[in-house]
C-alpha cells in the first residue's frame, strides 16, 4: 500500500471496489485513467556510495487523462538507495503533479546513490500514482540493485621500460620501490616494497569504489606513473598489473634561468633569461613554463604572455631533437622585496604529462632594510619529532651565512633561543658552531624580513654531524 502523499482515501478505494463489483469485470477493464509502471536498474556489480541508473517507464493505458500524477523511488530494504526527487520533473511530489494523456508513455532516466553502510542488496520501491487510477496493481515496481561482496587482491610488477616495447622484459624489474595503496573504506594508507623481480601484492583488501595505487623511491631515477583510479569490486581486475615507470623529463629537457643583475631596488625592472635544450633524439611538444613565486610576493612580476608559445596558457612550445632556445621576459621588482631583501623567479619547464620536469630558480638581493630575527635550535632527544622541554640547544654559538661568509652572530639561552640583532634583510643559512648540521637538507635556510612581513620565530632542528 502506498504511503504519505501516495495514500488514497478510503472513500475513493471503496468507490472503486463498488464500481468493480457492479460491473462484474476485472479492475483493468474499468473506465478511467490507468497508469502502468515498469522499472529497470542499471546492471552492475555495485559498491557502497556509487551512483546507479534507474529507468522508469510510465504509461497511461486507461481511456482518459490522468491528472495530479506523482512519482517516487526509495530503498524498501537492504542498503539505502536515495533518488533526488527533483529528477522526476513534473512528477515531483513537491508540485501539483503531472498530466498524462490517454495512451501517453514517458520514460524517466533517474540516478540514485547507494548508501555508505552495507545491509545487503538494495530493494528499490518505484511508484507512480495519479488521481482516479482505476487499477493500482501495476503502479508499483520493485527492482533489486545487487552489491558486491568479498575482498580484493591488487598485485603486479613495476618495471622500467628501457627498450620501449611496452611490456616487462628481462633486466627491467625495479626492485626496492615503495608502493602505496589507499582506498575509500580503508582507514590507513598501506605500504609495501617491490621485491627483487619488481613484484608487489596486497591481499584481503576491502572493496572500494575509489582506490589509489602510487609508487615512489624508485631506483635509477625512474618516475612512478600516474595510474587511473582503481575500482575494487571483488572480481579480480587488478591481480596482474604491469606498471611501466617512466624516465624523468629532465633526462632530455634541460633548463637554466638567469637574471640580468645581482641586486635591484624596489621598482626596478628585472630581466629573466630562460634557456631550454632538448638533448634527446625525439622532438618535444606541448612545452610550457610554469613560473611560480620566487619570494612569496617578492618575485619579479613577469606576465605569462612574454614566454610566447611556451607560456602556461598556450602550452604550444616545441623543441626539435638537439634544439636550444633562449626566452626572455621582464618584470617589476615589487615593493615587498625591499622588506624581504630578495627578488627572483622560479620556473619549471613541463610538457603536461611527463614527471620529473626540470626546475630552476634565480634570486637577486634587494638591500636596504634591517631587522631582528629570533628562534630556537633544538635536538630531538626522545625521537618524537617534536621539540620538548629540555631539548633546546642551550648556550650555543650561532651564525648566519651568506654565500659561505658569516654575516651575523648570536648565542642561545638556556632554552635554545637566540636573537640576531639588526641583520640586513635577505636569505641566509643558519648554523650552530661545532659538530652539528641541520636535520634535513636545506633545513637551515632562513629568510630575515622586516616588519610587517616575516614568519615569526623560526624553529630549526639539528643533529650531530
Amino acid at each position: 500500500m502506498p504511503i504519505g502523499r501516495f495514500t488514497r482515501s478510503a472513500s475513493v478505494l471503496a468507490a472503486g471496489l463498488l464500481l468493480t463489483g457492479m460491473a462484474g469485470a476485472p479492475a483493468s477493464a474499468a473506465s478511467g485513467p490507468n497508469l502502468k509502471v515498469t522499472a529497470v536498474a542499471q546492471q552492475g556489480h555495485w559498491l557502497l556510495g556509487e551512483y546507479v541508473g534507474l529507468d522508469v517507464t510510465v504509461s497511461n493505458i486507461g481511456d482518459s487523462v490522468v491528472s495530479g500524477a506523482f512519482g517516487t523511488a526509495y530503498s524498501e530494504s537492504g542498503t539505502a538507495f536515495w533518488v533526488d526527487q527533483h529528477q522526476w520533473g513534473d512528477l515531483d511530489d513537491s508540485g501539483t503533479g503531472a498530466t498524462i494523456a490517454q495512451g501517453e508513455t514517458r520514460t524517466l532516466h533517474l540516478t540514485g546513490q547507494l548508501g555508505s553502510t552495507y545491509y545487503g542488496d538494495s530493494v528499490v520501491h518505484v511508484e507512480v500514482y495519479g488521481a482516479g487510477d482505476t487499477d493500482y496493481s501495476d503502479n508499483v515496481q520493485r527492482v533489486t540493485v545487487p552489491l558486491a561482496t568479498g575482498t580484493e587482491r591488487v598485485a603486479g610488477v613495476l618495471y622500467g621500460d628501457t627498450n620501449g616495447d611496452g611490456k616487462p622484459s628481462p633486466g627491467e624489474a625495479l626492485a626496492g620501490a615503495r608502493v602505496r595503496f589507499f582506498g575509500v573504506g580503508t582507514t590507513l594508507e598501506m605500504y609495501t616494497t617491490t621485491d627483487a623481480t619488481g613484484h608487489f601484492a596486497y591481499d584481503g583488501l576491502p572493496l572500494s569504489r575509489i582506490a589509489y595505487l602510487s609508487f615512489d623511491r624508485l631506483p635509477g631515477g625512474w618516475i612512478g606513473p600516474d595510474l587511473p583510479d582503481l575500482r575494487l569490486d571483488g572480481r579480480g581486475a587488478y591481480t596482474a598489473l604491469e606498471v611501466a615507470a617512466t624516465r624523468p623529463l629532465s633526462d632530455v629537457l634541460h633548463e637554466t634561468l638567469t637574471l640580468d643583475k645581482a641586486s635591484y631596488a624596489a621598482g626596478d625592472t628585472g630581466k629573466a633569461t630562460v634557456t631550454l635544450t632538448n638533448s634527446g633524439t625525439k622532438p618535444l611538444t606541448g612545452l610550457f613554463l610554469n613560473c611560480d613565486a620566487g619570494g612569496f610576493g617578492s618575485e619579479l612580476t613577469v606576465t605569462d604572455d612574454q614566454w610566447g608559445a611556451f607560456g602556461y596558457q598556450r602550452k604550444e612550445g616545441t623543441l626539435a631533437a638537439g634544439q636550444r632556445i633562449v626566452l626572455t621576459a621582464t618584470g617589476k621588482v615589487p615593493d615587498k622585496a625591499a622588506y624581504t631583501g630578495v627578488t627572483g623567479l622560479d620556473c619549471s619547464a613541463q610538457d603536461g604529462h611527463t614527471g620529473g620536469a626540470p626546475y630552476v630558480s634565480a634570486t637577486a638581493k634587494v638591500p636596504g632594510k634591517v631587522a631582528d630575527s629570533r628562534g630556537q635550535v633544538w635536538l630531538d632527544k626522545d625521537g618524537d619529532n617534536a621539540p620538548d622541554a629540555g631539548e633546546g640547544m642551550a648556550y650555543r654559538n650561532l651564525v648566519l651565512l651568506e654565500n659561505g661568509a658569516i654575516r651575523a652572530y648570536a648565542r642561545t639561552d638556556t632554552g635554545g633561543y637566540a636573537t640576531f640583532k639588526g641583520v640586513p634583510v635577505g636569505n641566509y643559512e643558519l648554523r650552530v658552531l661545532g659538530p652539528w648540521k641541520a636535520a634535513v637538507p636545506d633545513g637551515g635556510a632562513l629568510n630575515v624580513s622586516a616588519p610587517p612581513y616575516g614568519g615569526g620565530e623560526w624553529l630549526v632542528q639539528f643533529v650531530a654531524n
